[in-house]
């Protein structure tokens, strides 16, 4: 068996930079609701306005540093820094200037991470692993979510009809020894969750050897769900690549 953990939240694993929550300097030309990037944590930079979104995804990539929207609030912020007389502003839009720079000088560590089409990401930091849920491709933030709720959806439609509720879930999703005891249906959920992500042949080069719970397999499931809100991409179901609306600016 492999090793249970800790939950940490989405948030609690990134870097932390100063004036990270600021939305004052948000370009005005991004305000908009036709702004659409193919990096999920551009798109939550732009739902919130915030910018540690957008120095968390350069981190995570650093093509986004050519990303449209990146350009933009780069430029926005260099003009500002030029036009304006107030001196708290100018000290505020320095820092957020070099934290571009400084998201750049972090950047994520792929080989330590094994992404899976589930949704889940093993990573290792060098001291902890710890399993999360994946921001690109956004496809798989969404899997996520939308498989857990397929399988609360599946619940109530055989509680609906009346059916053994173990036996039809252990023959439909091919498990055992369910506990269909609880009152929620996302603790049931979690646990065919948890238990076909244990089952999964992993990445030959994983060796985190991590043992997801239901416990964990819910609350992963409830930072992603809270993470997408507001958000959507758009995809070729047929493809294995992320497409983005050409009607959209970009």
């Amino acid at each position: 068996m492999g090793n249970s953990l800790e939950y940490r939240t989405f948030e609690s694993l990134q870097n932390s930079y100063d004036y990270q929550d600021n939305s004052a300097f948000f370009p005005p030309a991004l305000d908009n609701e036709n702004c659409f990037s193919r990096h999920l944590l551009v798109n939550k930079f732009l739902n919130t306005k915030e910018p540690k979104f957008l120095f968390w995804s350069i981190e995570a990539d650093s093509n986004v540093i050519m990303d449209p929207f990146c350009v933009e609030t780069v430029n926005y912020w260099k003009s500002m820094l030029i036009d304006s007389i107030d001196e708290s502003k100018r000290e505020i839009i320095e820092t957020l200037l070099k934290n571009i720079g400084l998201g750049l000088s972090r950047q994520r560590k792929l080989t330590d991470s094994y992404h899976y089409d589930s949704g889940f990401v093993n990573n290792f930091d060098g001291e902890n692993s710890y399993i999360s849920f994946e921001v690109h491709p956004p496809r798989r933030c969404f899997r996520l979510v939308e498989n857990f709720e397929k399988i609360v959806n599946k619940i109530n439609q055989i509680k609906i009809l009346g059916l053994d509720l173990k036996l039809e879930l252990e023959a439909k999703y091919k498990v055992k020894d369910l506990n269909v005891n609880f009152s929620e249906p996302s603790n049931i959920a979690a646990q065919v969750m948890s238990i076909n992500y244990n089952d999964l042949k992993k990445n030959i080069n994983d060796k985190t050897n991590l043992f997801l719970t239901p416990y964990i397999a819910e609350e992963i499931y409830k930072d992603a769900k809270q993470f997408t809100l507001g958000l959507e991409y758009i995809v070729d179901t047929f493809q294995v690549v992320d497409y983005w609306s050409p009607d959209k600016k970009r």
